[in-house]
């Protein structure tokens, strides 16, 4: 939805089943009426709306607003639930949403995306069990978690990777997750969650290896550093793991580093 300056309203639908999961990207000076009371909405915020209660808007600035439907059926919302995430506040931080929610909204009018939205049906599901399930405190089966929470920790590695203090632990943290859990969402990948890291940072460094100015003089301290690894033994075992050949072999072909780089995007494909 955009809309310029505006005001506006809806009727209560009883018969509507949708809760709206609503991100609100730009709401200056918006505030929304929800049960009689009025209250402003940061923009960047995002947060639950029921279509079945009443409700309205001003938006003196104008908004921009993405949403997504849920059946609440389908996730066993009953109307105390209901009640309970209608009250929560900014959900923006929360890590599912974060990582996953708010990048699918925006996605939407990307091309292709027609395409994918078969197959990311059963994902969006599973991303609304578990966020919901978090966010009531109610355990969450975790075959139904699997899809969106492996989904959004993968996304979340893939764009971390070069954060040397990235490691189960701290994923675990930000996931609420337990380390069994967090192994159980890669029991069944190509490379487990150790060997994705490190999967990544390598690919990096051989990136780097490629493209760097010879007249440049980049070191292998810098090569490690920015690609994540604590430390320049770390870097050279794992182009060991993932190539068989150390350092230096690789980087004195062209071709080699291009193989290499080659069998790694093999292995970091889904």
């Amino acid at each position: 939805m955009l809309n310029g300056p505006a005001l506006g309203s809806w009727a209560p639908n009883p018969d509507s089943n949708d809760l709206r999961l609503v991100y609100f990207r730009e709401a200056r000076g918006l505030t929304l009426a929800l049960d009689g009371a009025h209250e402003p909405v940061s923009p960047g915020s995002v947060r639950f709306v029921d279509a079945s209660a009443a409700g309205g808007f001003d938006a003196p600035e104008g908004f921009h607003a993405l949403q997504l439907n849920i059946d609440r059926s389908s996730l066993e919302i009953n109307e105390a639930a209901t009640g309970s995430l209608l009250r929560l506040p900014d959900l923006s931080k929360h890590p599912i949403v974060g990582t996953f929610v708010i990048p699918a909204l925006m996605s939407w009018k990307r091309p292709g995306i027609q395409e994918e939205v078969s197959g990311t049906a059963d994902i969006l599901r599973s991303v609304m069990a578990t966020l919901v399930g978090s966010l009531l405190g109610a355990p969450t089966d975790e075959e139904a978690q699997k899809p969106a929470l492996g989904k959004a920790v993968k996304k979340y590695i893939d764009d971390s990777y070069d954060t040397p203090n990235l490691n189960a632990a701290t994923i675990a943290e930000r996931f609420n997750l337990s380390r069994r859990s967090l192994f159980y969402f890669f029991e069944d990948e190509k490379l487990h969650l150790g060997e994705r890291i490190r999967a990544l940072r390598t690919r990096k460094a051989l990136q780097l290896l490629l493209t760097s100015d010879p007249t440049q003089r980049v070191t292998y301290e810098e090569i490690a550093t920015s690609c994540g690894f604590t430390n320049v033994q770390s870097m050279r075992r794992a182009v060991k793991e993932f190539t068989g050949m150390n350092v230096r072999e690789i980087n004195r072909s062209e071709l080699l580093i291009r193989y290499a780089l080659q069998q790694l995007q093999e292995s970091l494909k889904p």
